[in-house]
């Protein structure tokens, strides 16, 4: 009997540890390629010869596709199985990355940018999910931090390997190359992500709960790109903004009145939930604005490095990142989330800070220290946030409020993308393209100082110890 048991746990752990590299490889994959579009996007321009603003949609239409796909496809997975919406997501992602290698224009790239999105949007939508699910519960955290350092490992690889790739191979290895991983990633998901029949929740996809989010959230970011081209209080911009606030609203009375909203607004209402999402979207808000400018100011304003030079510099952020995530998770088990997440912002502000006082003095040794410095606060506010997020959250919302964390993830990257692109594309290229990057720290740290007095309000009230 006991040769039986043990050969059980045996098989039990062996399929537990094939589902989470098949997760892992997921979460790895999607970020390295959102890696390796950043160092790339200067080289794509200049291989389409086109403009930035048209350009820097092969980032933020990817991004935004899977934003406004996630509460989507959260849904589904509640209504035909998270494993069926996860799995086929690889499947479609892995076409989608094979297509656009072989995009004969950058119109049709965009296009099958967009099929790569919505794959990585199942799979990122279910990912939480599954491990919530079959991971035992005293396994839970540690499981979700593997998955942390996964997404660090992506973020870390797809710079060095967009610069390398961009400045010796064709264009086509930048969506080739993580294909391979992507093949094996699918067929360990169909092979060890258990098929047992979850329980599912009753009701149907909003469909019009759904429409108005993608709309206006796609709306958000039309403005935040080409504000700077517009005019930010230009009428077009004003009319936009305004147009923006009527779409939000008329989601929100709309959620109000469904039995089973879009979205999850009453977990929402919870102080700690709502705050830990905001810091959540924030913390991508700042990361990414500065991996999508720095490439640019290393590769085409006052200094002028090559892409796979650039790649190793940008390398430092997401090596930081790796190196304090799993600690902060540990320590975050120990000693709590919040002190940690507060160090975690003031890190990133002082990195936003030092950049906008001296980029134009600082050599490429001290621009790797700052990305190092950003990337610490990162990792120190990452896996603690999600702990944070997830023991204030009822055990009835927890697989929703999982499903809207990739959301602020996403969010975050789409707008940090189009915030820092958008305010400079009206600037590169002019007298003072500096002034540009400047702008985006300066908002950088009005964002910083903002979410950081938020945390200050939150914890002065009383709540489940985090």
């Amino acid at each position: 009997m006991n040769i039986a048991k043990n050969t059980e746990l045996t098989g039990m752990r062996r399929q537990r540890l094939g589902m989470m590299a098949a997760i892992c490889m997921g979460a790895f994959i999607s970020h390295f390629t959102a890696g390796i579009m950043n160092v790339s996007l200067p080289f794509f321009i200049n291989h389409f010869q086109t403009e930035l603003a048209k350009g820097l949609w092969i980032t933020t239409g990817y991004l935004l596709v899977i934003t406004a796909l996630l509460p989507v496809m959260g849904k589904l997975g509640d209504r035909y199985g998270f494993r069926r919406i996860h799995n086929l997501g690889y499947v479609i992602f892995t076409v989608g990355s094979i297509l656009v290698a072989f995009s004969p224009n950058l119109p049709i790239l965009l296009a099958l940018r967009v099929v790569q999105g919505i794959g990585a949007a199942m799979f990122q939508a279910t990912n939480i999910a599954l491990i919530t699910i079959h991971m035992p519960k005293e396994q839970r955290g540690r499981a979700l931090g593997i998955l942390s350092t996964a997404v660090a490992l992506g973020g870390m690889t797809g710079p060095i390997a967009g610069g390398l790739i961009a400045e010796w191979f064709s264009w086509q290895w930048l969506f080739l190359i993580h294909v391979p991983v992507a093949i094996v990633a699918t067929v360990m998901a169909y092979r060890y992500i258990p098929s047992r029949v979850q329980e599912r929740k009753s009701g149907t996809v909003s469909i019009v709960g759904a429409g108005l989010f993608m709309v206006w959230i796609t709306l958000l970011l039309l403005v935040i790109t080409n504000g700077s081209k517009w005019g930010w209080m230009s009428t077009r911009t004003m009319a936009s903004l305004m147009f923006f606030f009527l779409l939000l609203v008329t989601f929100l009375l709309w959620e109000r009145r469904q039995k089973t909203p879009f979205l999850p607004l009453r977990a929402l209402r919870i102080p700690a939930v709502a705050g830990g999402l905001i810091v959540s979207c924030a913390s991508f808000i700042l990361s990414n604005t500065l991996l999508v400018l720095i490439p640019f100011y290393l590769m085409g304003t006052t200094v002028q490095f090559s892409s796979s030079t650039t790649g190793y510099i940008m390398a430092a952020y997401p090596i930081a990142l790796a190196f304090a995530g799993p600690l902060a998770g540990y320590w975050s088990d120990r000693y709590g989330s919040r002190q940690l997440m507060l160090m975690g912002l003031s890190c990133m502000g002082s990195g936003f800070v030092l950049l906008l006082l001296f980029l134009e003095n600082i050599r490429v040794y001290g621009i790797a220290a700052i990305l190092c410095l950003i990337g610490l606060g990162m990792g120190l506010i990452a896996s603690p946030n999600n702990s944070y997020i997830m023991q204030q959250t009822p055990r009835e919302h927890v697989g929703s409020i999982g499903g809207i964390i990739a959301l602020t993830r996403n969010a975050g990257m789409v707008f940090g993308s189009a915030l820092g692109l958008g305010m400079v594309s009206g600037e590169i290229g002019q007298e003072s393209p500096l002034q540009a990057f400047k702008m985006v720290f300066g908002i950088n740290i009005f964002i910083c100082m903002s979410v950081i007095i938020l945390m200050v309000v939150i914890n002065r009230r009383p709540f489940k110890s985090a």
